[in-house]
């Protein structure tokens, strides 16, 4: 497994380990069952011998197949040239244009795309957007706390810079709808644009940013690649606290055992 995210190879990582642990990982956390994680690759000799940087000296030869893991594109086939919009989705990108806050299409509001964002909580995460639009599409916006702004420019303008930016973590333009930690401001906004942020949705979404959290610290833990044991912790929510009770955690009792 080459992965951009592995750190500088060292010496002691050219030996695989005897022992694992109770994840049926090693103790240098560079391999898991038949995967090794190793840093990015650099380039394909003659001979199809794979070389990869870090300081990596494992250098695999005689190599059938090359995975890219490149992820998924967005594709909207029922809309075309025909279909006369202003709209933006091309191959590559991972990113749809010109949208209002990730969800409407900024000159069209009766228009939405529910569910770009990724590396969120999905099913609350979604929900709250649907209730968002639906309240902005049906309801009376003048009873409405937070309605969209009503003037065209003001919306395309909010859309280019978000897309000009790359998204709320201002990085690559395939990172243009990856939300993360920023999701929990966007979900609260989306309840305030919905007509429904209370104490009971700021709690709900709070506890689910705790959950969200100790999840991914499990995760981190874990080998890139490997079982994902993390998803196998069981909670129980208590949402007036905005906290949580874990019923049972593999990776848990696995450090327990390790340690």
């Amino acid at each position: 497994l080459s992965d951009s995210t592995c750190s500088v190879w060292s010496e002691d990582d050219e030996k695989k380990g005897d022992e694992e642990d109770a994840l049926g990982q090693n103790s240098a956390q560079r391999q898991c069952g038949n995967v090794v994680w190793v840093p990015k690759t650099e380039k394909v000799d003659e001979g199809s011998v794979i070389r990869f940087g870090g300081g990596c000296t494992i250098a695999p030869d005689d190599v059938d197949v090359i995975v890219f893991c490149s992820g998924y594109d967005y594709n909207f086939p029922f809309i075309n040239e025909k279909s006369n919009l202003d709209f933006q989705c091309i191959p590559g990108e991972r990113r749809v244009s010109p949208l209002y806050e990730q969800l409407w299409h900024a000159r069209h509001t009766n228009l939405a795309f529910i569910g770009l964002p990724h590396s969120v909580v999905p099913f609350p995460f979604f929900e709250l957007q649907a209730e968002a639009f639906a309240a902005q599409l049906l309801g009376d916006t003048a009873s409405l706390s937070d309605p969209l702004p009503s003037s065209v420019s003001e919306r395309m303008s909010e859309a280019l810079i978000d897309k000009e930016k790359g998204g709320p973590n201002g990085s690559r333009v395939q990172d243009t709808h990856f939300l993360g930690g920023h999701q929990w401001d966007y979900c609260r906004l989306m309840a305030k644009r919905g007509g429904a942020y209370d104490e009971e949705i700021e709690n709900y979404i709070a506890t689910n940013k705790a959950i969200y959290d100790h999840s991914g610290s499990e995760r981190k833990a874990l080998f890139p690649g490997g079982p994902d044991t993390y998803r196998s912790t069981r909670y129980k929510r208590d949402n007036s606290n905005q906290s949580f009770e874990i019923l049972s955690s593999k990776v848990e009792e696995a450090s327990a055992v390790s340690v």
